[in-house]
């Protein structure tokens, strides 16, 4: 059987056993799988964040990467676990949004249930090793996701609401979903969600007390220590600092509203 890469993406930081322990089960099924980390900083509870990450990522991967994502605030709860599958690519995560923003674009899923592939025994509060570790590598030697449970609708799964920015007013509304370890501050704004107005001319961004106009290509397109608004590598609207860290000098957090419109003409939020 062909082997394949594992992808991770966890909130459980890399203080604890947690991560290791998933990897060395893993190592323990399929040893010749390559076990990849994506990120494993995703901020606690942080469902929203997670999503975004994992479908930042996953194309950049070869082909039968089974794509690992666990943040679970609902471990050991009736919630259900998911694998979901396309030509490429396979997903493995809980059923609480966090596939989001890529299951539109998949079209099998399975609600995992085969009790046989998981660990002798489960823990309520560690399903990372004792279920998702071992059927990730289960599911990395064996390409064929039916054996890991029942069919379902992809309609059926969980989802996040309002996951995308609210156009509304001749404004456009958007969320910070995280801060990278330089303190830019990433949105949940796409290039395709800015085309609705001349955005590359005339934008004005309002975040917290702060406003900046335009969007530029660049950092050092402004002066060292000035708020910047670009496209980042992920196809998303930062807000950063020059040399500097816009989180901490601009006092912005996550989940904190971000305002678009094409004039000073900014309303408070819908």
């Amino acid at each position: 059987m062909k082997s394949s890469c594992i992808s991770l993406i966890t909130d459980f930081g890399l203080c604890d056993e947690y991560v290791g322990v998933m990897k060395g089960v893993i190592a323990g099924i399929n040893p010749h799988a390559k076990v990849i980390d994506i990120s494993h900083e995703v901020c606690p509870q942080n469902i929203i964040q997670a999503a975004h990450i994992l479908c930042a990522s996953y194309a950049y991967f070869p082909k039968n990467t089974v794509h690992l994502a666990v943040v679970d605030p609902g471990v050991g709860t009736d919630r259900r676990i998911i694998a979901i599958a396309s030509k490429n690519h396979f997903f493995l995560a809980p059923d609480n949004g966090v596939l989001s923003l890529i299951i539109n674009r998949f079209c099998r899923a399975v609600h995992v249930t085969r009790s046989d592939f998981f660990m002798p025994k489960v823990s309520t509060t560690f399903h990372a090793r004792d279920i998702f570790a071992p059927v990730a590598a289960i599911l990395s030697k064996n390409e064929d996701i039916k054996a890991l449970g029942d069919e379902i609708p992809i309609q059926d799964l969980i989802t996040i609401p309002n996951i995308d920015p609210i156009s509304k007013n001749n404004q456009l509304v958007g969320t910070v979903i995280m801060a990278d370890r330089f303190g830019n501050l990433i949105t949940n704004i796409s290039e395709k969600d800015l085309d609705i107005i001349d955005w590359r001319t005339s934008a004005c961004i309002h975040v917290g007390n702060h406003t900046i106009f335009g969007i530029s290509t660049h950092y050092m397109q402004v002066e060292k220590g000035e708020s910047v608004a670009l496209m980042g590598s992920k196809g998303l609207l930062e807000i950063s600092v020059n040399c500097g860290n816009a989180k901490q000098m601009l006092g912005v957090n996550i989940d904190d509203k971000i305002f678009v419109t094409q004039n000073k003409g900014l309303t408070k939020e819908p």
